[in-house]
């Protein structure tokens, strides 16, 4: 009977540490030695193609100078998780937007995003719907514009009509 109530009382103590609320701790970054910098390289050129090269150097000569055009932005250095949200709920949203950038932002000389470009080329099919589709949400859920341009586009006229529609906002 005493060997039946200690048998219960430790499955009650199992079940009850089981259901307990676990804190979580977010990945650490490991040490690196010379074999894991071996595994990388420099990249030719941060432009994929030609006309995202030629939209970049058109937008960027029509630019006014209190704006400033980056190209490949991480959406993580545009939005961010609310930080009332922990945990790991803000590490599931974080990897929601870690990995994807933006080819281009405009911000004004204080590094305030105005508004982000997408270059929308062949690649842009039925399959990218859905990561396009989350880029759209989620800009316009953040109040930040996103403006797709379609690839082989009137760039000049494209990027007068952009700044056009920066200085209309702003």
């Amino acid at each position: 009977m005493l060997e039946t109530c200690l048998i219960i009382i430790l499955i009650a103590g199992l079940c009850l540490l089981s259901f307990r609320r676990k804190s979580f701790t977010p990945p650490k970054t490991m040490p690196a030695d010379k074999r894991i910098f071996a595994c990388f390289e420099r990249v030719d050129n941060l432009f994929v193609n030609q006309p995202e090269r030629e939209f970049f150097d058109i937008l960027n000569r029509n630019l006014p100078s209190d704006y400033h055009l980056h190209s490949k932005v991480r959406l993580e250095d545009i939005v961010r998780v609310k930080r009332q949200i922990e945990g790991r709920a803000q590490w599931h949203l974080r990897g929601r937007v870690k990995s994807r950038h933006v080819d281009y932002l405009i911000t004004n000389k204080f590094g305030v995003p105005k508004a982000a470009i997408e270059l929308d080329g062949s690649s842009h099919n039925k399959e990218t719907l859905n990561a396009d589709n989350f880029k759209d949400d989620l800009f316009n859920a953040v109040g930040l514009p996103l403006i797709r341009v379609a690839s082989r586009s009137n760039y000049t006229a494209v990027s007068r009509k952009i700044l056009a529609q920066l200085e209309s906002q702003f």
